[in-house]
């Protein structure tokens, strides 16, 4: 509760002349008893000096900023004799609780817990609204716990001499009533999907992480918020009249629970019949109307719809050869006489100013440097202000993560205006920092890692060189990795540079320590890298395609626990055998490799993570020398195609091929290419796709590999509720012995599946069934396979 603060002053200052201050006193309202000199100590109106009410005006706020006072006012009133003011302070001081907190009526929650919830510090000042607001918090914990009907009020006890006091909170818990389901009743017959309203209203189902980690709504307070997300969510659906109570129904069920239940009136579904833009005048409304991509005659109304077209058209008015800044759109929605339900919808335009830009002004960024925001924004001094390239901006600093909020401002100067009659001024961009650190620990697991421990420190907002900032602000990336398990191990440190030199130039510099166990050995390698990548221009005012880079890296690889179990030397199962493993470890068991590679890379992907439609592509080639020389050669693309668009199905296709040939020797086992496993051809075993050795006692075939690889995999996807996805998938490749060897006769595996995509954030997981159509002959199968993570 808040407490008003008056000054009430019974003779104004022009009335009232030069007259001085006879007397100051203090009306002590609350009874406390003590010394109210130290009151008068903190004003500057003291006796004899000449009545100022602007002074005791301050005085007024000063004592109430002391934090001391429930309320302070004054007032001043001529003294009969001598001739002069006496101005009275009315206070009420707060009082100070004195610990411990009582409690009566409570029985889930303890006296302490009670003390915890409602925030209340021994030995500190309240007021009695304060007291109040500490019995709502208190109430508030207990709705939390399904509590729905607790009342909690707050007794207070003075104790004697002075102003401290004891409270006692009276709780009466009511019953406990846990919600078991959200449900909405509908007035009308409309059908809706009831997952994704409780989705609006934060309900999320049991598997999804994110319910896990969040409360769904409980209080009133909360209750009632949520109705007017319901009923946001039923205007974007065109429900425009949707009237959703705020009072929902708690409805007993069995188990000592009860269903929450909205009860909402749906009105009509309302469409679009036609659209008008009014009032501008710079351009043709044609024009605006097509550059502002209006919706189309029969579609939808929807709420959000209709507003992001009105953003639209501010946008494109105040863009192009005149760039209003400042325009407003108003949207009226007109009923046709035919059809009411069918709205004509007209974008009144009130057109701005040109403006030219003064200087960019930053606001609000305390670590991160204003080098890093600048280069994100595509408007400088001197530039026409222009709607779509600041709002471009916008998106783009907010796509760093850097803030939980950007916004843009046009600020006056007084400069005047230009030859043009273009106004100067300043462009603000007020930013609101957000934590870019994290600190992620889980448990990971697929079909062919088993099950591992991984753990990430990384910084998306680094500074290599700001220790004193906590080595954040430089628009740099930093990251720490661990993974570990009975399969695999990864340790590995990076830092990337998006702008080296204050240019689109990106440098990663980054070392690492990757481990591997396989049947036959296992495979070490620790290495360090530097990659340097720029974006591809075909002519100078193009924009970028795609991404040209270089990479070096130093790499030691090892080969331990290596079989001498003995092996055919050729694929037939014929002839000499021999430890082909322990050959190997002797002759490439301890390698250095440096190896030297040109890449170029394009993604125009809609989505990093569950793509519907574009694609990304990567190409390169190495060339490695040390203790083993040879090269390589690589090209990979992945497109999606959108398919029954208003459905979500999705089609991707994915190529992948590559070669290798040693430019003295031959290739090492740990260079080689294999295909098979869950990302790459799933029904058959992991690395099976490839030649293969025969025991000379036994039938467990050994991985061998080949110098040439081609992959094509193709697989739909389509939505049936949020976060969860079926695939039905086929997948095509082959290995081949040599290099640039396409006598695939031998290695060529095809198969067919189905699959379940699990889109939890943080956590998605991948199941596959997949059986072959063709395989090698003495390739495994493998049914059943499972990830965790996105795409291949």
């Amino acid at each position: 509760m808040k407490f008003k603060v008056g000054l009430f002053v019974a003779l104004i200052a022009s009335t009232l002349g030069a007259v001085d201050v006879v007397r100051v006193d203090v009306d002590v309202q609350d009874k406390f008893g003590g010394d109210t000199s130290l009151v008068t100590a903190q004003c500057l109106t003291k006796v004899g000096m000449s009545y100022d009410s602007a002074v005791v005006e301050r005085d007024v706020r000063n004592l109430m900023a002391s934090g001391e006072f429930q309320t302070v006012m004054a007032d001043a009133e001529r003294s009969v004799d001598p001739d002069g003011i006496v101005v009275t302070f009315h206070i009420q001081r707060k009082m100070r609780f004195q610990a411990p907190l009582d409690a009566e009526g409570n029985d889930f929650f303890s006296v302490s817990k009670i003390l915890e919830e409602s925030g209340l510090k021994d030995g500190d000042l309240y007021a009695v609204g304060d007291f109040a607001t500490a019995a709502g918090k208190v109430k508030q914990a207990y709705a939390k716990k399904h509590f729905h009907q607790a009342t909690v009020l707050p007794v207070i006890r003075m104790l004697p001499g002075g102003n401290s006091c004891h409270v006692k909170f009276v709780v009466n818990e009511g019953p406990q009533l846990k919600t078991r389901d959200f449900a909405f009743s509908f007035k009308g017959q409309t059908e809706f999907d009831q997952e994704a309203l409780r989705t609006a209203i934060g309900v999320y189902p049991w598997w999804n992480p994110i319910g896990w980690f969040s409360n769904a709504p409980a209080s009133d307070d909360e209750l009632a918020q949520a109705a007017e997300k319901i009923r946001k969510e039923l205007a974007n659906l065109g429900y425009l009249d949707a009237k959703v109570d705020d009072r929902p129904m708690r409805v007993p069920v069995e188990g000592g629970k009860a269903d929450i239940v909205y009860q909402i009136d749906e009105g009509s579904l309302y469409r679009i019949g036609e659209t008008h833009i009014e009032g501008v005048t710079h351009y043709k409304p044609s024009d605006v109307a097509e550059k502002s991509n209006l919706p189309a005659k029969g579609a939808i109304a929807g709420e959000k719809t209709i507003e992001d077209a009105a953003h639209r058209v501010m946008v494109t008015v105040g863009s192009g050869d005149s760039g209003l800044a400042d325009t407003r759109v108003e949207v009226k929605r007109i009923p046709q006489a035919a059809d009411p339900h069918v709205i004509d919808v007209v974008y009144q335009v009130t057109e701005g100013v040109p403006v030219v830009i003064n200087d960019v002004v930053i606001e609000g960024n305390d670590y991160t440097k204003d080098k890093v925001i600048r280069r994100e924004i595509a408007l400088g001094p001197g530039d026409r202000m222009l709607e779509d390239r600041a709002e471009r901006s916008q998106k783009r600093l907010e796509n760093l993560n850097y803030f939980s909020r950007v916004r843009y401002s046009l600020r006056p100067t007084d400069r005047g205006v230009d030859d043009s009659g273009a106004e100067y001024r300043d462009l603000v961009y007020e930013v609101e920092e957000r934590n870019t650190g994290s600190f992620m620990v889980g448990l990971g697991a697929s079909s062919v890692d088993s099950i591992y421990f991984s753990a990430e420190v990384s910084q998306s907002n680094f500074d290599l060189f700001a220790p004193k900032k906590l080595f954040r602000g430089g628009g740099q990336k930093g990251r720490l990795y661990a993974q570990v398990g009975p399969r695999i191990q990864t340790y590995e440190a990076a830092v990337t540079e998006p702008y080296l030199f204050d240019r689109l130039l990106e440098l990663t510099v980054e070392g690492y320590r990757r481990q591997r166990w396989y049947d036959e050995y296992d495979l070490v390698r620790n290495g360090v890298a530097a990659t340097l990548a720029y974006p591809v221009k075909f002519w100078p005012t193009a924009n970028p395609f795609g991404r040209l880079g270089f990479r070096v890296s130093t790499e030691f690889l090892q080969m331990e626990d290596v079989e001498d179990t003995r092996y055919y030397l050729n694929d037939k199962g014929v002839g000499p055998t021999s430890p082909i493993f322990r050959d190997e470890e002797h002759e490439y068991g301890d390698a250095f490799e440096q190896a030297f590679r040109i890449f170029w890379s394009h993604d125009n992907r809609d989505n990093f993570r569950i793509a519907t439609r574009g694609g990304s592509t990567y190409i390169f080639g190495d060339v490695v020398v040390g203790d083993n020389n040879y090269w390589r050669l690589g090209a990979s693309h992945r497109h999606y195609f959108p398919i029954f668009k208003d459905l979500g199905h999705v089609l991707m296709c994915n190529v992948r091929a590559e070669t290798i040939d040693a430019m003295s020797d031959d290739v090492p086992i740990y260079n080689r290419m294999f295909l098979g496993g869950p990302r790459s051809i799933r029904g058959v075993k992991y690395r099976n796709v490839a030649p293969l050795r025969r025991p000379e006692q036994g039938d467990d075939m050994a991985p061998w590999g080949g110098q040439t690889l081609a992959c094509v995999n193709f697989e739909y996807t389509i939505p049936v509720v949020k976060m969860l996805r079926l695939a039905v998938f086929t997948d095509l490749g082959a290995v081949g012995e040599d290099t640039f060897d396409f006598d695939f006769s031998d290695n060529f595996a095809w198969t067919v599946g189905i699959g379940i995509r699990l889109d939890i954030p943080m956590f998605p997981i991948r199941l596959d069934f997949a059986a072959p159509i063709e395989k090698p002959d003495d390739a495994e199968k493998e049914v059943f396979s499972f990830t965790v993570g996105f795409d291949f």
